[in-house]
């Protein structure tokens, strides 16, 4: 219907330089009026049209800016030469909240619009939410958190969650004070199953209007923990020459399905032994895509033998778990300094 509006006054040759003033003799006049009957969720838009001899159709428009966004049906009026009130209500609007309006009319002389005007529907605004961040994350339960301003009236407030955005159940509702200052609000859920995926949001109700935050997600902590396969490899097998870099670098993976988000996070730590003596040890984190590469660098040779000009050091990775996958240890390898 929009469209069509646009269509139709670009057709009559209307553009918003013209606004509010008739293009030819024939064109309606228009005048966007002052709104009137103003309510939480209703207004009801007014303006005059002179149809100047022809028949006419208008329409009003309306929005939370001056592009609108909101355009009525198709009303007619007869035609004549004195001008003729016209009025609309404007539904489903948002309580406290600022509109942009204008009326529109045309006919076969051509057509024209009114001038914006605005106004403010009555009440408070609606609540604002966000959805905040799991915590205290278990096998079987999370803390699911957000903030709520309320805008100064009382606010019912809760959380919707389950395994897909359709979401299919609610925490037990509970009430805000009519506070005009955010506020945090937190709910713990128990019994659910270990190791999946949740989605969740936050919902605040008014009397009158309802707000969802965005659409967040957790995983519980699976149980038992899988345990994964440390794949590494340290080069080079051998360096001559000091001082003596190896790059340790690889990747952990697991066979069970748990998003990257949660299965790639911990440390990794890589130790260098000679014989029982461990002589070197780098700590890296772990990559979002569960690859790492550490470097351990020797300034002279490993060795408490100075007589000795080559020496074989043997490595070891360790994964170090987290609250998804338990530790796990990469094959051992050997390398030689000097």
């Amino acid at each position: 219907m929009h469209r069509t509006i646009k269509l139709l006054l670009a057709a009559a040759g209307v553009t918003a330089s013209v606004a509010g003033v008739a293009v030819a003799a024939t064109t309606p006049s228009v005048s966007t009026g002052k709104a009137t009957a103003i309510h939480d969720n209703t207004a009801v838009l007014n303006g005059t049209i002179n149809p100047n001899g022809n028949p006419s159709f208008y329409t009003f428009q309306w929005g939370l800016t001056n592009a609108y966004g909101v355009t009525s049906k198709l009303h007619s009026v007869k035609s004549g030469t004195k001008p003729v009130a016209v009025k609309l209500t404007a539904s489903s609007l948002i309580p406290g909240t600022v509109y942009h309006y204008r009326l529109g009319a045309f006919s076969k002389g051509g057509g024209s619009v009114g001038s914006d005007r605005t106004f403010k529907t009555a009440g408070n605004p609606p609540p604002a939410v966000a959805t905040g961040p799991a915590s205290a994350l278990g096998t079987n339960a999370a803390t699911l958190t957000g903030i709520v301003n309320p805008n100064n009236q009382a606010t019912t407030w809760y959380f919707q969650y389950g395994a897909t955005t359709a979401y299919g159940f609610s925490t037990t509702p509970l009430s805000l004070p009519a506070a005009k200052f955010v506020l945090p609000v937190s709910a713990q859920l128990t019994l659910l199953q270990s190791g999946a995926t949740f989605h969740y949001r936050l919902v605040a109700v008014h009397s009158n209007s309802v707000q969802y935050g965005s659409d967040a997600t957790f995983v519980t902590h699976p149980s038992p923990r899988p345990k994964p396969r440390v794949l590494a490899k340290t080069t080079p097998g051998r360096d001559r020459h000091r001082p003596f870099t190896y790059t340790s670098s690889g990747r952990v993976t697991t066979s069970r399905s748990l998003p990257t988000s949660v299965q790639c996070t911990g440390k990794i730590t890589v130790k260098f032994f000679n014989g029982k003596r461990r002589v070197g040890l780098s700590v890296v984190p772990l990559g979002a895509d569960c690859k790492f590469s550490a470097q351990t660098t020797f300034r002279h040779l490993p060795t408490r033998n100075k007589k000795v000009h080559r020496v074989g050091l043997s490595v070891r990775i360790s994964f170090g778990g987290n609250s998804y996958l338990a530790g796990a240890n990469a094959r051992a390898e050997g390398v030689t300094a000097g």
